[in-house]
């Protein structure tokens, strides 16, 4: 299926394509609309209250007919429109109290930019008043005026003389009010904020309060009934048992009958000024085609004395009846049931509350949880629903006014199928529909695109202490642990979900509220997550890999995050997070803790083995990586032998080997050696000068020629040769970024220990009992506060991966400089590294293997595999000096 809409905003487009709500609608009747295939679909959204005849209502395109045949003249500007004249004189006779002068418009925005014009100019006055969370239209003035940031900072607003206060609190605005009357022009509120989640004001008397407090203040009040108003609440205007009347009053929506696009400023008399009347205009007022269709609906509304009107009261009491009862069988679902007459909604639980799902926290948190449940109910219930702007977790139920009880049950009955999936915990349910092999042809045909914007504009100051933690799934199984409802998908399903979820693209996932380290800081944050899996970021994936993951950059800086850490492979498909720094965050790979934190377990988990690193024959297993070549550096300050192996597929590699081996000889050779020093150490200070600062290529020829000519072997080797390296190893850390297991722990020799830092592990699971060989898991680390990450925990939360450990502990520490970033990690920022963890109380964690925490029965298993080990040794070069001197 190829999207038609590409043209036409493409960005929506991709949204409507991603959630399934690009159904391909060819006609609408009432309350009713039908796609292509002949589908019946029930509106409960009616283009966000603008219908309220449902589609194509018989009766006013009869009056837009009859201008045709008529042949009456449309748009006549700046001449008497006729049309328009006899609207606004109905206007003015049903509006309440002294409300008579108006001036006609195009849309609700327009109709806010008007009345802030006309504010201005009769009050003299520049600063407009409004709502936090209110919603006023997307022009600049109205947008402006519209108490959200999200939808302003973008676009350069809000624009000067904006400020708001809380809605539905009289005593806040009585105080703003006496203290600044004098340079405010007016106050503008709506009756029920509508995009504010359906928020009704606590106090039924609010709004004729806010007229009383206006006019006592000498402040113009302008009631915003765009999306209330012509019977939406059950009233014909929601104000209309005001005592007074408000200075303007705004209409729309609804005034077009569902055909036509027209909006309305109706001003009390003393109120109009005559420049508005004469500066002020807009091409497509006034037109006389728009005025029939309003014209036409003000008949409906007010015939057999607004009959019309009663029936919305009646039935909508019994919607809110309904739904409140819904909310009763599902308490563990929503929290609340608000609004009136036909402007309701439904507010769920955040689905971070229930904890049992990854995907619907990621949707929560990101805004798309009401836009999966609309999709649900569009594709599955045949019910069209939508969120409501400005709440994440607010589902709007705004019917065609036509709808009658039928229609609510039907609703209701839609909407106890969706509650009832969440309920049980079937959330492979919410999403089956958008994995069908017809999707999947659909997702083939279009591939992720990465976000087209321009640099972002007021991005937050960094928050001390706040981390954002970037993750992905590491394996199919992840899927399930962080899901267990989609279990229920099959394999073909599950591999469509995989390839959907690319197209949601990154985002937040889950809130850390982190905690107080050692010495007092605090620290809280959030996880985030691109939705990929390694596959996807290797080879031909990396690129787009790459944009996800510097997209996230840019989301965890406006969230005001400190640090942003790289966990898993989105550090190596962004060359250990090097493109993705200078994005406004400071960032960490995290590959320096999880390095130091299973050095510091390997050489640990030696000791209580019975094996001194200092004598030790030790194998580094991907020593060319970040994570590798840093634990080469730090092993080799104790080792006794240390061999360093890199990837046999690869034919670069022993080159890259040769480097790593120059770079740990070098170091040794300019460090002083600790009483803990192993021979290669010591073997390296005795037989070269300190090289100084300057890296020498070849150093490690060098040394190997010194040690030669003392007739001893090289204490340290390079190869692509696994199998022969580990023949004889005693420590192994393994850290590459395979994406398999590799390595099989039965067939290495007895008493051998083996720290597994790789994400996949890279050591395959096995029973150890038997063989004398321990593995666990490196790279862990103990925080010093317990660390809930809901449905992604995959570890107790006094465990920590060392990646995560790392961001923590950088926050805390306040540190602005980006950390562990590309391959050549600092054996400097190590070392300081490993003074913060120790400061801020950060430790290695017990060794543990596939989430079995290892006992001291495992290493005295393995202790007495190294014991009789040395004992054969010893025997066997015992028997070769009596062959010798026999």
């Amino acid at each position: 299926m190829e999207s038609m809409m590409n043209g036409l905003n493409p960005t929506r487009a991709r949204l409507l394509e991603t959630f399934g709500l690009d159904v391909e609608l060819t006609r609408g009747d009432g309350c009713k609309l039908y796609d292509a295939a002949g589908r019946e679909y029930l509106d409960f959204l009616s283009q966000y209250g603008a219908l309220p005849f449902g589609h194509n209502p018989s009766q006013i395109w009869k009056a837009l007919n009859l201008q045709q045949e008529a042949m009456q003249p449309v748009m006549v500007q700046p001449l008497r429109a006729v049309g328009a004249e006899r609207l606004a004189n109905r206007l003015a006779s049903i509006t309440p109290h002294d409300l008579s002068v108006v001036s006609l418009a195009n849309s609700g925005a327009e109709a806010v930019e008007a009345a802030i014009k006309l504010a201005r100019a009769r009050s003299g006055r520049d600063i407009i008043l409004s709502t936090h969370n209110g919603f006023h239209g997307k022009t600049m003035g109205a947008l402006s005026a519209t108490g959200k940031p999200m939808y302003q900072k973008d676009f350069g607003g809000p624009a000067r003389d904006f400020e708001y206060i809380a809605f539905g609190d009289i005593e806040d605005l009585e105080a703003k009010l006496e203290a600044d009357h004098g340079s405010i022009a007016a106050f503008i509120v709506e009756p029920i904020q509508g995009e504010g989640g359906v928020v009704c004001p606590a106090d039924d008397s609010y709004l004729n309060d806010v007229i009383a407090l206006c006019r006592k203040y000498g402040v113009l009040s302008i009631i915003d009934e765009i999306q209330t108003g012509l019977g939406r609440t059950g009233r014909l205007f929601a104000c209309e048992e005001c005592e007074q009347a408000p200075d303007m009053l705004l209409l729309g929506k609804a005034l077009g009958g569902g055909l036509m696009p027209i909006s309305a400023v109706v001003v009390r008399p003393e109120v109009w000024d005559d420049r508005f009347g004469l500066l002020h205009s807009s091409t497509f007022a006034n037109n006389n085609l728009a005025c029939a269709a309003a014209n036409a609906t003000l008949d409906l509304i007010l015939d057999d004395d607004r009959a019309f009107i009663k029936d919305i009261a009646q039935n909508g009491d019994y919607f809110q009846e309904q739904l409140e009862a819904l909310k009763d069988r599902y308490p563990g679902v929503l929290i609340d049931v608000r609004g009136r007459g036909y402007m309701r909604a439904l507010e769920f639980r955040k689905p971070v509350e229930r904890a049992d799902s990854a995907s619907m926290a990621f949707c929560g948190l990101n805004g798309g949880f009401i836009g999966l449940l609309s999709s649900y109910l569009l594709n599955v219930e045949g019910v069209l629903t939508a969120p409501v702007f400005n709440d994440a977790k607010v589902m709007r139920l705004q019917p065609p006014l036509i709808a009658g009880r039928a229609e609510i049950d039907r609703c209701i009955s839609a909407l106890d199928s969706v509650c009832g999936v969440l309920n049980r915990g079937d959330y492979h349910m919410l999403m089956r529909h958008l994995v069908t092999p017809e999707r999947r042809e659909q997702l083939e045909h279009t591939a992720p695109t990465a976000p087209q914007q321009g640099p972002a504009r007021d991005v937050p100051g960094s928050a001390p202490g706040r981390f954002c933690f970037l993750i992905h799934y590491t394996q199919e199984a992840d899927l399930l642990r962080s899901d267990p409802s989609f279990a229920n998908f099959t394999a073909e399903e599950r591999s469509t979900w995989l390839e959907w979820v690319k197209r949601v693209g990154p985002g937040f996932a889950w809130p850390v509220s982190g905690g107080t380290s050692r010495d007092g800081s605090t620290t809280e944050g959030m996880i985030m997550s691109v939705p990929l899996l390694p596959t996807d970021m290797m080879g031909k994936g990396r690129r787009e890999a790459r944009g996800m993951i510097q997209a996230s950059a840019g989301i965890a800086a406006e969230f005001g995050a400190s640090r942003l850490g790289l966990g898993a492979f989105t550090s190596i498909a962004t060359n250990g997070g090097a493109a993705v720094a200078g994005r406004g965050v400071p960032v960490t790979s995290g590959n320096t803790l999880t390095t130091v934190s299973g050095v510091t377990a390997l050489e640990r988990a030696a000791w209580r083995a019975g094996i001194d690193p200092a004598t030790a024959n030790v194998v580094v297993v991907g020593a060319t990586g970040a994570i590798g070549r840093l634990a080469s550096l730090m092993l080799a300050r104790r080792a006794n032998q240390l061999t360093l192996v890199g990837n046999a597929s690869n034919r670069q590699a022993q080159q890259f080997l040769d480097r790593v081996t120059d770079e740990v000889v070098h170091m040794l050779s300019n460090e002083h050696p600790s009483p803990s020093a192993g021979g290669l150490n010591r073997c390296v200070r005795e037989y070269l000068e300190p090289q100084g600062d300057e890296m020498t290529k070849g150093v490690a020829n060098e040394f190997a020629r010194a040690c030669a000519e003392r007739g001893r072997s090289v204490p340290i080797t390079a190869t692509t040769d696994l199998s022969k390296a580990l023949a004889t190893a005693d420590l192994v850390l393994v850290a590459t970024s395979a994406e398999v297991t590799f390595l099989d722990p039965t067939q290495l020799r007895p008493g051998t220990v083996v720290c597994d830092v790789a994400r996949p592990p890279n050591v395959a699971h096995a029973d150890l009992t038997e063989n004398g060989v321990l593995v666990f898991d490196g790279g862990l680390v103990t925080p010093p506060f317990p660390v809930n990450l809901g449905p992604f925990q995959n570890l107790p939360e006094d465990l920590c991966w060392g990646c995560l450990g790392e961001t923590m502990l950088l926050a805390l520490e306040g540190e602005t400089d980006d950390y562990s970033l590309g391959r050549d990690l600092s054996l400097v920022d190590a070392d300081r590294i490993s003074e913060m963890a120790r400061r801020h109380g950060f430790e290695p964690a017990e060794p543990q293997w596939y989430g079995k925490s290892l006992t001291d029965s495992d290493f005295k298993r393995v202790a007495m595999a190294v014991s009789q080990r040395r004992k054969a040794e010893y025997r066997s070069k015992k028997s070769a000096k009596i062959w010798a001197a026999e």
